[in-house]
């Protein structure tokens, strides 16, 4: 059986295309009485699997319009892809890449996200909700399955899995059944993101300037122009981290000015993005490591790891011992990206028509020795936070779980909520302070365990 057997067995099958589909039943959604009891881990695949079922819904009524349609590069090379089609009585267009073997498997999204650019191209400005991603093929490689989970988790895209079988070589008996992310497979790409020493966080300030960002007299606190505009720095911000996909948080604070004779600078961004690398070594350590907790993995010394340590196959015969790069480094060089993103919004949104520079500074932390700081984070007005990416995502579906929960139980036994004061409507937790705060202290303990005898440092 050839691939071009297949293809043109689907194609001929284009108007029926549904009977080719092999309906099977979704796992359950992971449902617990206590909302505090469910794993950051769980409650993605929950969302996982709702998003697999609204999408599978649309598969069976996809129409196919295009076979072996070629798309061109800019450099005139071209390649083509298997299907083109679109969702009943939807706008998405469903690029469709089939793959026989698990051997040609791996090629498939360097494949799809080729179409999916020129499409893109073909149909500007075209946003990714209006397009689908369907890959047929065995789904029997690890990195194909986590490359399907991870452009729903973190790219958000509409993506789709089906795995084609058939008897006796005949094709005729050509039947497609879905392919579903399990949670163990969902918690092995979660599971090692969520540590506090996984957050960089920087500090931003600038000169307050007395009675335009900050109140002129001292003892007074901010008005409502001054808070505004601090949260419109933030809301910014947040929107710039959303598109460079950073799962993170980021505020704005004013130092209280009383305290303007300690020569501080009054106004202040606060941006934390959690760090792929140092989410890397957690993983890389867990895989040696299995009976080692994420808590202890988090403080093992990431300068110990080489890009080899995490792509070994990088090791042939054009492999330079020199250009093994330090996982510490690029660890380093991601959290001066996200200062970047901060100093960048600072410079912007301070250009003004009567002053040429706003004098600044900066400070790195850890998430822990932040919230200890009296002058950084105590003595200060915190205004309005925003979460983005993954964190936006999980804290609103926690929030909604609390809801639910107090709504039939009341706050007594909710551990977070007990003393009765969450806000009536869930939009006045979408940025406050005390909650999401609370939220990321939820979210770490999820996964803290005991610390074992095991030495990760060698």
């Amino acid at each position: 059986m050839t691939e071009r057997i297949i293809q043109n067995y689907i194609w001929d099958k284009k108007d029926c295309f549904s009977d080719l589909l092999i309906d099977i039943e979704f796992p359950n959604l992971i449902v617990k009485e206590n909302p505090w009891d469910i794993t950051p881990s769980e409650l993605i695949f929950n969302k996982v699997i709702t998003q697999y079922k609204d999408t599978w819904s649309l598969v069976k009524g996809l129409h196919l319009f295009g076979c072996e349609v070629a798309l061109k590069k800019y450099s005139e090379s071209t390649i083509r892809t298997d299907f083109l089609g679109i969702f009943e009585g939807t706008n998405h267009i469903a690029i469709v890449e089939l793959k026989k073997s698990a051997q040609t498997e791996r090629q498939a999204f360097t494949e799809l996200l080729g179409y999916a650019s020129h499409i893109q191209t073909v149909f500007l400005p075209m946003s990714k909700s209006d397009i689908a991603y369907i890959l047929i093929s065995p789904m029997e490689e690890r990195i194909v399955k986590e490359s399907v989970i991870n452009n729903i988790i973190y790219e958000r895209n509409t993506i789709f899995s089906l795995i084609p079988s058939w008897e006796n070589d005949d094709i005729t008996t050509l039947k497609l059944t879905p392919w579903i992310p399990s949670l163990i497979e969902i918690d092995n790409l979660i599971n090692a993101i969520f540590s506090e020493n996984n957050f960089d966080i920087w500090k931003i300030v600038w000169d307050g300037l007395h009675g335009e960002w900050s109140p002129s007299e001292k003892g007074d606190d901010p008005n409502n122009e001054m808070i505004d505009r601090m949260n419109t720095v933030a809301s910014y911000t947040a929107q710039i981290m959303e598109t460079k996909g950073i799962n993170g948080f980021v505020y704005c604070s004013q130092a209280y000015s009383e305290h303007r004779d300690l020569g501080h600078l009054t106004n202040a961004i606060v941006i934390g993005g959690l760090n792929p690398y140092q989410s890397t070594k957690i993983r890389k350590i867990l895989t040696d490591y299995p009976d080692a907790s994420i808590h202890e993995a988090s403080k093992a010394d990431i300068n110990r790891f080489k890009i080899s340590d995490i792509i070994p196959e990088i090791k042939n015969k054009y492999f330079d011992e020199n250009d093994d790069l330090s996982l510490g480094d690029l660890s380093l060089s991601w959290s001066d990206q996200i200062a970047s993103i901060a100093f960048n919004v600072q410079k912007d949104l301070t250009t003004s028509l009567s002053i040429d520079k706003i004098q600044h500074s900066w400070g790195s932390f850890n998430w822990n020795t932040f919230q200890l700081n009296v002058l950084e984070d105590i003595m200060v007005h915190n205004f309005k936070i925003n979460a983005t990416g993954l964190l936006r995502e999980l804290y609103i579906e926690y929030s909604k779980l609390d809801y639910e929960y107090i709504r039939k139980y009341g706050t007594d036994n909710h551990p977070i909520y007990k003393d009765g004061d969450i806000p009536k409507y869930m939009v006045d937790i979408l940025n406050n302070q005390y909650f999401f705060r609370d939220f990321i202290r939820r979210l770490f303990n999820q996964n803290h365990t005991f610390d074992t005898d095991i030495d990760i440092n060698t």
